[in-house]
């Protein structure tokens, strides 16, 4: 495994520390990895990306700027680097950790009137296949990560707003930024579980034991929810996943393998 500072690996702006994994040997070294960089920076949230980092990059700035995320109107710009200006002016996009605090706010300023019900209004849908796939990566989830992935120490206290420092979901029929806060907050108030990831099609959750029964069915309750299916697809699903920590759930309108 090779870890080192990112520089021109990626399509997005780096706007606070964020590094490039290659040559992973496993999930669990990944989470391993994870551990290690939440545990030096208790203070921030990481985020990993997890499946086609092209793909998640390329709808990351579609979503950045459909949203106004980089707007810097109404903000004091008078503190930032010096390299977001060329002849005096704001170059128009973010670019510098100096800038962050735009996109944080840009994107929470959004984030109001919007809750886990309004998420399931979505009217997401899934499919039998598409629940087999998701069972496949719960169990396997290496085998759907890309070759490279990205760590981001993102400057937010809570897990769910890790979303800002790289904002998905660009796809009309997708959930898009705000939804998946909203998603991601609900795990984590109800379950404990923590956003570790994203990527084009899934969200990677992780909290620090395994489920209850009871939460486990409670789980499943809201997971029928969301996906607007009944509680008995989720059957095998919840078999396999009670002995794990961790849960990968789509946000797009459709998985394929």
């Amino acid at each position: 495994m090779q870890i080192q500072p990112l520089s021109n690996q990626t399509r997005n702006e780096i706007l606070f520390d964020s590094f490039i994994i290659e040559n992973l040997n496993s999930f669990d070294e990944l989470m391993e990895v994870y551990k290690t960089y939440k545990q030096n920076n208790s203070d921030k949230t990481i985020i990993l990306t997890l499946d086609d980092l092209g793909q998640a990059e390329y709808t990351c700035t579609h979503s950045i700027m459909s949203n106004d995320l980089d707007e810097t109107e109404g903000y004091d710009l008078s503190g930032l680097d010096k390299t977001c200006f060329e002849d005096g002016e704001h170059l128009g996009y973010l670019s510098t950790p100096s800038e962050f605090f735009i996109r944080k706010e840009n994107f929470l300023k959004q984030t109001k009137d919007i809750d886990f019900a309004s998420v399931c209004d979505k009217e997401l849908t899934i499919d039998e296949d598409e629940i087999s796939i998701l069972e496949r990566v719960n169990q396997s989830p290496f085998e759907y990560l890309d070759d490279q992935i990205i760590l981001k120490i993102v400057p937010v206290e809570n897990s769910y707003e890790g979303i800002c420092g790289f904002p998905n979901g660009y796809f009309q029929s997708d959930l898009n930024p705000f939804e998946n806060y909203a998603l991601a907050k609900h795990l984590f108030e109800n379950y404990n579980f923590e956003l570790f990831g994203i990527g084009a099609s899934f969200l990677g959750f992780i909290r620090n034991e395994n489920l209850e029964d009871n939460q486990l069915k409670d789980l499943i309750t809201d997971l029928s929810k969301l996906y607007n299916t009944t509680e008995t697809a989720f059957n095998k699903f919840a078999e396999l996943n009670k002995d794990k920590n961790y849960l990968i759930l789509k946000y797009i309108e459709y998985l394929e393998e």
